[in-house]
């Protein structure tokens, strides 16, 4: 008996070019699946297409609903609907004791027991309402597309250390050739020197020298924080401009998924432009609607935070107003999210150790198509008035200074919201965790011990994509 042949596709990334309202008009809704396949992850299916025929062996069929494609965020406290991370991969085992400093790590995370961690926190996501999405099953869907892969490769290679072109051919055709699956994990796990001698039939001077980097195409270690790589303000997605070298081909994964995944179908890059260097989604929280706070830190900078004001304040008019808090300059306190996360509709949570060091600006519309600026007084006062309600400060680490730092260098005020009053913590922060249970916040713990040796938490492996609106 012959084998049944497969359905007639429409490959996912071709789906990106329609809007939502066109692909329900081209699609039936009443006939309409959507063609998964499997995924190692629990919980979650990779699209693959849509058809409206039979479904193939080994794959699950699957209504199609509108809010299937509805990505949308407006708060940091909405109900979380729908969240992106990245399961940390190979690229861990890469990292190298004289290199740790240039990949932003102070230590070296094991791996097995990392992804343990990571798995365990996406399902308390899972359990707190949301669907779990992960950027390697996103990035693999749309390499269906050679084009689309061919691409991608080549971003990602004109930010390596490749620069014989012989050998930027060679790497090409390699990534080309391998399954989609391996292409993804190779561009985040790093390309060693030892492997792109094998692929060619010469020797250039970086071949040849015993000391010094060993890969051509770095690993990126830092992949799970995915919050760093953009923003979701409202429908749209504010793609971050990464501060090191080390992170600056991390965000190329989720551009590439906005612009070839019909999970974004309806999803618009808010710059377009090229940002300055340094604006990092760690460094912004969506407070509502019409206010972003944006930190001015280690990673971001004024140049970054002025021209996203001019894009979103006067070009776009996408919001209202911008407040920037200005924070100390430190490694511990990379982003405003180490120290400051909002936790509730009037409730923030705060590292006690930067409250007399904080300065609060207001950017807003100004005339002539300016962008009017101007110094806010006290934290609190500041963000009452910007939210139109009182606002209290919950501080971090209990009564003791000591052991705030502690727990702060532990990522204890980087929480991630899952409804109001509602937030994902480590559970080695005791201190803290009690302090917001006292403050009326529920807390859902999970294990982190290997995940913050990255020096991030909760919100920094989780980008939200739909939020409810509160």
């Amino acid at each position: 008996m012959p084998a049944p042949s497969s359905p007639p596709m429409v490959a996912a990334s071709k789906l990106k070019n329609l809007r939502r309202a066109e692909l329900y008009s081209t699609l039936p809704c009443q006939r309409q699946v959507l063609i998964t396949r499997p995924s190692l992850r629990p919980g979650f299916c990779g699209l693959t297409y849509i058809s409206n025929e039979r479904v193939p062996f080994g794959y699950t069929r699957i209504n199609l609903k509108r809010e299937d494609f509805f990505v949308h965020v407006t708060s940091e406290i909405g109900k979380l609907k729908k969240v992106l991370v990245y399961r940390p991969g190979f690229e861990l085992e890469h990292l190298l004791p004289a290199y740790m400093q240039d990949m932003l790590f102070d230590e070296i995370p094991w791996l097995e027991r990392a992804r343990v961690e990571h798995d365990e926190f996406a399902e308390a996501l899972r359990q707190a309402g949301a669907e779990v999405y992960y950027i390697q099953d996103l990035v693999t869907d749309i390499m269906a597309d050679k084009s689309v892969k061919k691409n991608l490769i080549n971003e990602h290679l004109e930010l390596s250390n490749i620069a014989d072109p012989d050998s930027n051919r060679a790497v090409l055709e390699y990534m080309l050739d391998l399954p989609d699956k391996e292409t993804t994990e190779l561009l985040t796990a790093g390309l060693h020197k030892k492997l792109v001698r094998d692929l060619k039939d010469h020797l250039t001077l970086s071949d040849l020298t015993p000391v010094g980097f060993p890969f051509y195409l770095p690993p990126l270690p830092s992949m799970y924080f995915m919050r760093d790589h953009g923003v979701m303000v409202g429908g749209n997605m504010l793609m971050s401009s990464m501060f090191s070298e080390a992170r600056m081909r991390e965000p190329l994964f989720l551009q590439a998924a906005i612009h070839h995944h019909p999970l974004f179908a309806d999803v618009e890059i808010l710059d377009t432009e090229p940002m300055p260097k340094g604006l990092e989604g760690g460094d912004v929280l969506v407070l509502n609607e019409q206010t972003l706070l944006v930190g001015l830190s280690e990673r971001t900078t004024e140049q970054a935070i002025e021209t996203l004001a001019q894009r979103l304040l006067i070009d776009l008019e996408t919001v209202e107003q911008i407040l920037v808090m200005q924070i100390p300059i430190k490694r511990a306190y990379m982003h405003l999210d180490t120290v400051f996360t909002m936790v509730d509709h009037d409730k923030f949570l705060l590292y006690p150790g930067i409250q007399d060091s904080v300065y609060l600006y207001r950017l807003s519309r100004g005339r002539g198509g300016r962008v009017h600026a101007e110094q806010l007084g006290h934290l609190t006062d500041g963000l009452s008035d910007a939210l139109k309600r009182p606002v209290h400060i919950i501080m971090s680490g209990g009564p003791s200074l000591h052991q705030a730092s502690r727990e702060q260098w532990n990522d204890s005020t980087n929480t991630v919201a899952v409804a109001p009053g509602k937030v994902v913590v480590y559970n080695r922060n005791k201190l803290t965790n009690k302090t917001l249970r006292t403050a009326g916040i529920e807390t859902i713990e999970v294990e982190g011990s290997e995940l913050v040796r990255g020096r991030g938490g909760p919100r920094c492996m989780s980008l939200p994509l739909e939020r409810e609106k509160i």
